[in-house]
């Protein structure tokens, strides 16, 4: 997390929008030395010996890695009180989406090569009506930051009134999974009433929902297809009479 002084073209953005106080700023994540080099040796390499593979795996570089792009190692991801304005790793502009109507999705996946745990794979998938769309990633440095400072917003800033909703009986969808005060439904599935549904938990990149009484899962969805999920957890608990 770098020292939060966002430039006068984002204060610009976050005021036009009444994103209120900056809490945090992330740049791009730093590739080693080592690995800088390595990447330098084979676009040498290809280049001497196919120069089109070779200009095409520098381009690559350039689009994912700061280290390899001035214009990549300027971006940042700023987290303000209401919202949040960033530079999306691959493309131009920047996206300005405020917490109230924003629809997150993450997607963490632990890669194995060879038998051995690789770097996590971090994708956060924000939009809202209107605003526009993007996906946030690891080229970011501390995911394992940002990303739960997302949900933890979009819980703060729509909790209240999905709860609301909820209790007067509404049904709030979370993509594959709605809930009401009657039950949770999902596709091809129905409705399983709250009386007879034993445990909700998130292991394994999944959400598992399992019935009372019955030794098979109810039903199973990856996390990446749950909208808001932090919030969806809260509101399952709420509607469970369970602490939040």
């Amino acid at each position: 997390m770098t020292t939060p002084v966002p430039s006068p073209e984002v204060s610009a953005l976050a005021a036009r929008h009444g994103l209120g106080a900056l809490r945090a700023v992330f740049a791009p994540k730093r590739m080693s030395r080592w690995m800088f080099a390595a990447h330098l040796f084979n676009t040498f390499y290809l280049s001497l010996l196919f120069l089109v593979p070779g200009v095409l795996y520098y381009w690559w570089q350039a689009r994912h890695h700061a280290g390899f792009s001035p214009r990549q190692s300027r971006k940042r991801l700023h987290l303000f009180e209401q919202g949040l304005v960033v530079d999306p790793p691959v493309g131009r502009g920047a996206v300005v989406l405020r917490w109230d109507s924003l629809r997150l999705q993450q997607d963490i996946t632990q890669l194995v090569f060879n038998g051995r745990p690789a770097p996590t794979r971090y994708v956060y998938t924000a939009s809202a009506p209107g605003q526009g769309s993007v996906r946030i990633t690891e080229f970011y440095e501390g995911p394992d930051v940002w990303g739960p400072f997302l949900q933890e917003a979009v819980l703060a800033a729509q909790g209240p009134a999905v709860l609301k909703t909820l209790q007067d009986g509404g049904t709030v969808s979370f993509g594959v999974l709605d809930l009401s005060r009657e039950g949770l439904s999902a596709p091809k599935k129905g409705r399983l009433p709250w009386a007879e549904v034993r445990e909700v938990r998130v292991a394994g990149g999944l959400v598992f929902v399992t019935r009372s009484g019955d030794s098979v899962r109810w039903s199973h969805h990856a996390v990446k297809d749950i909208v808001n999920l932090h919030l969806f957890l809260a509101a399952v608990a709420a509607l469970r009479g369970e602490p939040v």
